[in-house]
């Protein structure tokens, strides 16, 4: 019996050592704890003398308070093609209810009627954007590009 117990215990401990050596790499992997938005607006029409144009990541469409995050866009930001290459970053995880290009009208100090929008993600001006598309951003799906779309300044 005693002959057994020295053969067992040095087999138990080399047995142990190799599982716990031999980890999961998955779950090592940190999840996710933001996201990314990216995309390209496509400018038409004539830039605004006057006035901020920014792109903007709305909380409810249509909206009823601050954007979750925005970034002003000047002219110069555009490329040749009058392409504005955005993206955002350290998103938290929710649904948003609108990708957005707007422009402020200076001369218009109410916060209600200054915004004028020039483009949204899977809207059309048809539809005033109403029908834009919703962006879910989660611990699955957290590095989203392709948000193109157009925005025309009129």
């Amino acid at each position: 019996m005693k002959h057994m117990k020295n053969v067992f215990l040095p087999i138990l401990i080399t047995s142990l050592f190799i599982f716990v050596a031999c980890e999961d790499e998955e779950a090592e992997e940190t999840a996710a704890e933001s996201g990314t938005l990216s995309g390209i607006v496509t400018f038409s029409g004539t830039w605004p003398d006057t006035g901020d144009v920014s792109i903007s990541l709305q909380t409810s469409w249509p909206p009823t308070g601050p954007p979750y995050a925005y970034k002003v866009i000047t002219e110069d930001n555009l490329n040749a093609s009058n392409q504005y290459d955005f993206s955002f970053s350290a998103v938290a995880f929710r649904t948003y209810k609108a990708l957005t290009v707007a422009w402020e009208d200076p001369n218009d100090s109410n916060p209600a009627t200054n915004q004028h929008i020039l483009g949204a993600y899977g809207g059309t001006l048809e539809n005033y954007f109403m029908d834009a598309d919703s962006i879910v951003v989660s611990v699955d799906n957290y590095e989203i590009s392709g948000l193109d779309f157009d925005a025309t300044i009129y």
